[in-house]
């Protein structure tokens, strides 16, 4: 079959820029069409499908970028942990050759879309893994409002709260004592982080819930940082509040039919071992 196909990679990874023209080359002698760019400068293109060259880092930006089009993703691992990113280089031209030969299958995962003001101006984005909320005064007690479906739900007095998707679960949300969740469950997970107090614990809430979250902080002026995947930050004033639901496309993620999520958690994770 003749696609079109992006490739994206990390300029800062050893031998990614190499791989990605030996993958396009492959692609292009394939009678497929390519285009090849660095995750820095990448801008939004429909395309059949869209490889990421690099880490998790990589990947979360790739399906930032790709998503909002209904562009299926799939990541090459290039860096330390590799979860999101579970094809190894030596698999990559074995991928892209069943997918040639029998199509582009992929998994359903959700995304989460983020609403808030900044300097003045509305802003919408997305999230693969989680958005989180703290201090900008470094490692202060914050407190956070929530509110499920215009429900008062609890008051939080933590460093901050994750919301994370599922496939965000085994990311900054575990390190907090999050719980693994499986990946294409259509849920939620709000994580405080190191709550002051011993009854407030993780929350699993459904994809259809309409969550808001507002922060108070005493300190630096009342400044509070928004985190998105950990790679956009925003400073908001005291008290902003920031709607969380579920983003109105998936995302797309290309299977890689010979591992599975639990051989994944336990190569990557050591879960079970």
């Amino acid at each position: 079959m003749k696609y079109s196909a992006g490739v994206i990679y990390n300029k800062n990874k050893p031998n990614a820029k190499k791989l990605a023209f030996e993958v396009a080359a492959w692609l292009k002698n394939n009678k497929s069409r390519v285009f090849v760019s660095d995750s820095l400068s990448v801008k939004p293109r429909k395309t059949d499908f869209v490889l990421s060259i690099g880490g998790d880092g990589t990947m979360l930006k790739v399906i930032r970028t790709f998503s909002p089009l209904g562009v299926p993703v799939k990541g090459i691992n290039l860096g330390s942990l590799g979860f999101l990113t579970d094809t190894d280089t030596n698999e990559t031209f074995a991928l892209l050759n069943n997918i040639l030969k029998t199509g582009i299958k992929f998994e359903k995962r959700v995304l989460l879309s983020a609403e808030f003001t900044y300097n003045g101006k509305k802003v919408k984005t997305i999230a693969a893994n989680d958005c989180v909320i703290r201090s900008l005064s470094g490692g202060k007690l914050i407190t956070v409002d929530v509110s499920t479906d215009k429900e008062f739900t609890a008051e939080y007095k933590c460093d901050g709260m994750i919301m994370a998707t599922p496939t965000g679960s085994t990311a900054y949300s575990l390190a907090a004592f999050g719980p693994i969740v499986y990946p294409n469950l259509p849920v939620f997970i709000i994580t405080p982080i190191s709550p002051h107090t011993l009854t407030q614990r993780p929350m699993i809430l459904s994809d259809k819930n309409n969550i808001v979250m507002s922060a108070k902080n005493k300190h630096n002026n009342g400044k509070i940082l928004l985190s998105i995947d950990g790679q956009e930050n925003y400073s908001l004033t005291n008290a902003s509040k920031v709607k969380f639901s579920l983003y109105k496309k998936p995302l797309k993620l290309i299977k890689n039919g010979s591992k599975s999520y639990f051989e994944t958690l336990k190569k990557k994770l050591h879960w079970g071992v």
